[in-house]
C-alpha cells in the first residue's frame, strides 16, 4: 500500500476542514462588527432623542414663563431664580449630550450668576448680559431642533 493512497483523502480533509473553519470564523466576526454597528447606532439615536427632550422642556418653560421681565423705563430684568430653578436643571441633567454651543452659553451664564451672587448684587450691565446670552440660548436650542427636522 503506497503511503499516496492514505494520505491525500486525509490532507484532502484537513485542508477541507481549515478552509471551513476559516470561512466561518471570519464570517462569525463580519457578524459581531456588524451587530457592534447596529447597536452603536442605536445608541446614538437614543442619545440624540434624549437631547431633543431636554431641548424641548426648555422651550417649553421658555413659553410659559417670563426669564425677561420690564423692570420700568428701558430697563429689563433676568429672572435669574426662575432660570436657575426651572431651565438650569433641564441642561445639567443631560449636559453631557447637549451641543457644546449651548453648553458654552450655559457655563457663561452660570459664572456670571456665581459673580453676581459673589457680589451680593445684579447690576443692569450683569441682566443685559444674562439676557443677550438667554436670547442666544433659546436661538440655539431652536437651530438644533430645526437642523434635526430638515435631516429627517
Amino acid at each position: 500500500m503506497q503511503i499516496s493512497t492514505v494520505l491525500i483523502p486525509v490532507l484532502g480533509v484537513l485542508g477541507g476542514a481549515y478552509i471551513g473553519g476559516y470561512l466561518s470564523n471570519k464570517s462569525q466576526q463580519e457578524s459581531i462588527k456588524q451587530n457592534a454597528e447596529i447597536e452603536n447606532l442605536r445608541q446614538r439615536k437614543h442619545e440624540i432623542i434624549q437631547t431633543l427632550e431636554v431641548y424641548n422642556s426648555v422651550l417649553k418653560i421658555d413659553g410659559e414663563s417670563l426669564l425677561v421681565t420690564p423692570a420700568g423705563g428701558t430697563f429689563v430684568d433676568f429672572e435669574t431664580e426662575l432660570y436657575q430653578e426651572g431651565i438650569r436643571p433641564l441642561l445639567y441633567e443631560k449636559f453631557h449630550l447637549i451641543h457644546s454651543d449651548v453648553a458654552d452659553i450655559v457655563r457663561k451664564m452660570d459664572q456670571r450668576i456665581a459673580d453676581c451672587m459673589f457680589n451680593e448684587e445684579t447690576e443692569d450691565t450683569d441682566h443685559d448680559y444674562l439676557i443677550k446670552q438667554y436670547v442666544d440660548l433659546i436661538h440655539r436650542i431652536q437651530n438644533h431642533l430645526k437642523d434635526y427636522r430638515d435631516r429627517f
